[in-house]
């Protein structure tokens, strides 16, 4: 029982991702211990504009952002390289007062035939400040060049089908100009997880029906030329690489230790010596960038494009781009075992924990084979990185720990037994709270003298024809069907804290609203009785299997003041109620026999409820032996097991019933009977209304009638 409940409540934790935050909070500690020391692709360079960079450039550039001459003078710097690719994380969306210094950039990528730069593409909420940016086509010349189909010339387009991508709103290219020469574009949006952290990234990003590649992505396209770009099985495959995607389209990003970084400022300084001449003690030498893809971006804390990632809380963003790159190049992924593994795990750890815990009778073992089986599996969950596996820690490891605190408390319980033993006897009469009353109050209760004026709700119930039952059965027979009955109803009463106050033969006998004290006593004692029906449903098919005859009941309550107490001798008490309300109680339930109500109530009993459960008012009564008339209502529904749709039906219905009493009192018969002949032919209370108007009809009700009728008999 402890392995399936722990199973069961893990497994709910892990699907509704209850244990997410605490999960990656586990993987970044195990990133940072498992990357340390490793490095990005030999192929990678990044160019860093750092705090340097800023300080050098500032006396010929001025402040950033600077003049697109520095760019320019960038790339032809590279040009010297011979590299694969050089792709800015910087927009360049608009062009600058001094257009020469922007021409200069166009003609320098121009002459560059491998340079990428910048787009983005995002989801933004309308206001009246971008309402007319938004949704906007993209210019034709840009999807002619970039969309992934065009470019690489895909028969059958972009197979992404599974895949819930963005449709984003908002785009920022670069300007014309650059459009006409740059080689390709690369989107720069990555977004963080929930908690701020950025693990993931898109490998393509969609505008509209339109894909375009990342920047980590797209010059890692152009190089090997993929043929098909398709996604299945949780997997994109760009040609022959396979990328470990999500439904979302994300991949998680395997980060490192180390990159290959250079400042900027040691490049244009080196720009300046090779423009001197002196070629031999340059800073950075062009041929460090042979053959590599180079991304240029921010370092410096001023430029804002620092990120909090698992491996370092300022990693600048351009890394993370290097980072996707590396991992494509290397197909250095992070893959994801089954989920279905990690259910059976968390079964397996649950079922070994509780059963060593349960039958061993050392504590040594009880308490080693968790902790072992944890650390176990938390260095195989840190080993399955490094082998660039992500294993789920928290919830094998959760399912261990409660496995463990379930099994211990579960051995305190047996060991207290026999101290329960006497509280378990008394809880077959008694409701816990009233037993926990007891128990705590034990001198007070024990004294017969103790008596008090309380208000509560009393309910009586009663088998149908239970006594012409057993005169047919055997005595053992009638006893079966009597504590089966008993049970089903005691767990009803007990369930909104009802005291039981005896068994009379095959009634019930019970109380709410003492000795604990509550407001909602009328509320409970009607919920008692609504699910006493329910459970006598069950009743009924045990009594069916058993080949017995059914059963059917009736149940009266009625909310007043009595007189609460252990009533007896000091051999013998019953903690009980009496006076004049417990009598009328006791009345109204045998009118459930006239009026064919399984529960009827009393208007003392309605009016606490407030409305909470639908009742229709079924007559104006005056029971035998009393003057004073009552009202006595039937509840509708049960509002612990009706939906929306049943309980307004039910309000409805007792609206309308009200309606049609309220004629009956004013001698309306005409109208009570156009309202009634809606409900059901065989309604028992309905008939009985429908009789008295058709009969006064014929023969008029004297002048002092007030529509109260008497009862004769019990």
């Amino acid at each position: 029982m402890i392995t399936f409940m722990v199973t069961f409540t893990t497994s709910i934790f892990y699907a509704s991702g209850a244990l997410d935050r605490v999960e990656w909070l586990s993987f970044d500690w195990r990133m940072k211990e498992v990357r340390e020391g490793s490095s990005a692709s030999p192929e990678i360079a990044v160019v860093l504009i750092d705090d340097a960079s800023l300080k050098a450039l500032e006396p010929v550039a001025g402040r950033f952002p600077w003049p697109r001459w520095v760019y320019a003078d960038l790339l032809e710097y590279f040009a010297a390289a011979g590299p694969k690719a050089v792709l800015f994380d910087i927009l360049f969306t608009e062009k600058q007062i001094e257009s020469k210094d922007d021409q200069r950039l166009v003609d320098a990528t121009a002459a560059n035939p491998y340079v990428y730069h910048a787009s983005r593409f995002l989801i933004d909420k309308e206001d009246e400040l971008n309402k007319s940016l938004l949704n906007k086509s993209l210019p034709p010349n840009f999807v002619e060049r970039f969309d992934l189909s065009n470019r690489l010339g895909l028969k059958n387009g972009v197979e992404l089908e599974g895949i819930e991508l963005n449709s984003n709103n908002l785009f920022y290219l670069p300007h014309d100009a650059l459009l006409g020469t740059m080689q390709g574009t690369g989107a720069v949006d990555v977004n963080p997880d929930f908690d701020g952290i950025y693990r993931h990234v898109r490998p393509i990003q969609r505008y509209h029906d339109h894909y375009f590649p990342a920047l980590s992505t797209t010059a890692f396209i152009d190089g090997l030329g993929p043929k098909t770009i398709h996604y299945e099985r949780k997997k994109l495959s760009l040609g022959d690489v396979e990328i470990p995607l999500d439904s979302n389209g994300h991949y998680l990003l395997n980060y490192y230790d180390n990159y290959t970084t250079y400042s900027l400022s040691g490049i244009i300084a080196s720009l300046q010596m090779m423009y001197a001449g002196e070629l031999e003690n340059l800073l950075v030498s062009p041929l460090e960038f042979e053959n590599k893809i180079v991304f240029i971006g921010a370092s410096a804390a001023g430029l804002d494009d620092l990120k909090n990632t698992p491996v370092d809380a300022n990693l600048p963003g351009v890394l993370i781009h290097a980072t996707a790159a590396s991992n494509l190049l290397q197909r250095d992924f992070i893959h994801y075992p089954n989920s279905l593994f990690v259910y059976l795990l968390i079964l397996i750890f649950a079922g070994s924990v509780s059963t060593t815990t349960l039958l061993s009778r050392h504590a040594v073992a009880q308490n080693s084979v968790p902790i072992v089986l944890s650390l176990g599996y938390i260095a195989w969950c840190f080993w399955g990185l490094e082998q660039n596996t992500f294993y789920n820690l928290t919830a094998p490891v959760l399912s261990i720990v409660l496995s463990w605190a379930a099994s211990f408390s579960s051995l305190l319980l047996l060991e207290g037994r026999e101290k329960r033993r006497f509280k378990k006897m008394m809880s077959q009469y008694l409701s816990p709270a009233v037993l926990n009353e007891v128990v705590n109050k034990h001198e007070e209760f024990a004294h017969a003298e103790v008596g008090r004026k309380e208000n509560v709700s009393m309910l009586f119930s009663d088998i149908r024809g239970f006594t012409n039952m057993s005169e047919h059965f055997p005595a053992e027979v009638v006893v079966e069907i009597l504590n089966h009955y008993f049970s089903q109803m005691t767990d009803a009463i007990f369930l909104t804290q009802g005291t039981i106050d005896k068994f009379i033969g095959d009634a019930i006998m019970a109380f709410w609203g003492a000795p604990i004290r509550t407001e909602t006593h009328a509320k409970d004692a009607t919920l008692a009785s609504l699910e006493m029906l329910e459970r006598l449903k069950e009743v009924k098919i045990w009594l069916k299997e058993k080949k017995y005859p059914s059963l059917s009941i009736g149940i009266g309550l009625h909310t007043g003041d009595v007189i609460l107490g252990n009533i007896g001798s000091e051999q013998k008490l019953d903690y009980t109620i009496i006076g004049d309300n417990v009598n009328l109680a006791s009345r109204v339930e045998g009118l459930t026999k006239n009026y064919g109500c399984e529960i009827l109530l009393t208007e003392s009993t309605y009016n606490a409820l407030a409305g909470f459960i639908p009742c229709r008012k079924v007559d104006l009564v005056r029971v035998k032996g009393k003057n004073k008339p009552i009202g006595i209502y039937q509840p509708l529904v049960n509002p612990t097991r009706a939906g929306d749709k049943e309980f307004k039906v039910a309000e409805l219905l007792a609206q309308q019933y009200q309606e049609a009493f309220t004629y009956y009192l004013e001698k309306k018969w005409e109208q009570v009977e156009s309202i009634l002949k809606t409900f059901p032919e065989d309604d028992y209370p309905t008939k009985i209304i429908l009789e008295r108007c058709r009969s006064y009809k014929i023969e008029a009700p004297p002048d002092d009638w007030d529509g109260v009728f008497t009862m004769t008999t019990k």
